[in-house]
């Protein structure tokens, strides 16, 4: 091979590395100024009006905007937002049911961030949720009826979608990737030889074993979604719908989160109330629904690993992958206070197990196209040099360096943590407090009505969003 060739090789690497399909970021604001610094000081208007002016056609791009935009309380833009976000994973959902998913452009010469993003199935199911909650806080009952029980329906058929999804990822790398070997003059049987070799796969698994030690939530199932669904039953009337729900809710979280005997209580609450011996409700409650923290960030991890290949010889490279690191709470929980009632918000779904049990269940897939990946630059690295020399082996490398990339895009605006509370009404102030008792919100209410109250802190210092609707 020329020498003039190599370097076509590196300058085109060059290239594709400034093309890459990067998410559009939201650390800027234009003539606003940082996005974090008005994240902080909990300006999120200013965040609305920028985020309204400055548009970027891209799901991850509209999934931040739609939650930024519920923190100002515009819920019509933010609604509009994750219109935008749904539309796209609609689309996406067509690909894969229909059997074309084939045809995206695959990563295996460069990587992940080269391809499109690809929606996550809880992902999906939280848009449905928070455009929900949107209605909710708009008095918008019918439409919000209408996203709950959509999003409940990507619950139930996540299963099967997910297993259709993973089956075209894997004939995807098998058959697109071949192709792309062999143009590459690779020789695809060899690199699935040396990526299928289980020293190097245990080398790999064992940088993830703490991160995979926790019990999942069954089969893509959102607790949270199916408990605000139940809730959210319970002020339509639907007592019956709202019982079986908050059943299935307590069933999968029994045992397993603190929250679970404020969902038996509601769940005897829906029972009641669905029976002959309900009647009219002579209590009133509010529902306190805090959004806690940050949910984990998705970091790069560059690591050596050992690969079998030319002729047999052991031969260690680098490798990225995707990995978490979680974030702390804003606060190990709150205190809800009316009059002399005062509860605990607890528990009663992770969004961190949530988001990590989808990434474990994927992990499989990554794992292979990223050691395919790995393995079929280090050979075009390997040629380079033996033909090229010196030169040709410095041009493969930085070509390598540059293509080692993990995909780290993900939804940054999912909290850490869902936590709830009921208290009994009896005063028409709530109070909502810190651990140490400092006031964090307070509201008028009417004790005479049953309320919802949503909660928002992401960070212990950022400003408090608090919204309340009465039913």
């Amino acid at each position: 091979m020329r020498i003039s060739s190599l370097l076509g090789i590196a300058v085109g690497s060059l290239l594709l590395v400034g093309c890459s399909g990067t998410t559009p970021s939201l650390g800027s604001l234009g003539k606003s100024g940082n996005y974090e610094s008005s994240f902080k000081t909990g300006n999120y208007k200013k965040i609305a009006e920028e985020l309204k002016k400055d548009q970027k056609d891209d799901l991850l791009w509209y999934m931040d905007a739609g939650s930024l935009t519920r923190y100002a309380k515009d819920y019509n833009a933010s609604t509009f937002f994750f219109d935008k976000s749904e539309e796209k994973i609609k689309q996406y959902d067509k690909e894969v049911l229909a059997g074309t998913l084939l045809a995206n452009v695959g990563a295996v010469m460069t990587n992940d961030t080269f391809m499109d993003y690809r929606p996550r199935i809880y992902e999906g199911i939280m848009v449905n949720t928070y455009k929900g909650m949107n209605f909710l806080n708009e008095n918008d009952f019918a439409n919000a009826r209408v996203e709950f029980n959509r999003a409940l329906e990507r619950q139930r058929r996540a299963k099967e979608f997910f297993e259709k999804e993973i089956s075209q990822e894997k004939k995807k790398i098998e058959k697109e990737e071949s192709a792309k070997l062999k143009k590459k003059k690779l020789d695809p049987k060899k690199v699935k030889k040396a990526s299928q070799n289980d020293k190097t796969r245990n080398t790999i698994e064992k940088k993830y074993s703490n991160l995979f030690a926790f019990k999942p939530y069954p089969d893509f199932i959102n607790p949270f979604t199916s408990y605000m669904s139940g809730l959210f039953f319970i002020s339509a009337h639907d007592y019956s719908k709202a019982a079986d729900l908050l059943k299935e809710t307590y069933g999968m979280i029994k045992g397993n989160e603190p929250g679970a005997y404020y969902v038996k209580q509601d769940l005897e609450y829906a029972l009641k109330m669905a029976s002959s011996l309900g009647g009219k409700a002579k209590k009133h409650y509010a529902w306190v629904i805090f959004e806690n923290g940050e949910g984990p960030s998705k970091k790069e991890l560059r690591f050596d690993i050992p690969i079998f290949m030319f002729t047999g010889g052991l031969y260690y490279t680098g490798i990225a992958l995707p990995t978490f690191k979680e974030n702390p709470a804003a606060f190990s929980h709150v205190s809800v206070r009316n009059g002399k009632n005062i509860v605990d918000t607890k528990q009663v779904a992770s969004m961190d197990k949530i988001i990590k049990t989808e990434f474990k269940k994927r992990f499989p897939v990554v794992l292979t196209r990223a050691i395919t990946r790995t393995i079929a630059q280090s050979m075009l690295q390997y040629q380079l040099k033996k033909n090229g020399g010196l030169l040709g082996g410095i041009i493969g490398a930085v070509y390598q360096g540059f293509m080692n990339r993990a995909d780290t895009r993900q939804w940054r605006q999912l909290p850490k943590n869902f936590q709830i509370a009921r208290v009994e009404l009896n005063s028409s102030t709530l109070s909502v407090l810190t651990p140490r008792g400092g006031k964090l919100a307070e509201l008028k209410i009417n004790p005479n009505m049953n309320h919802f109250v949503f909660l928002r802190v992401p960070r212990h210092d950022s400003q408090v969003i608090v919204t309340e609707v009465s039913f």
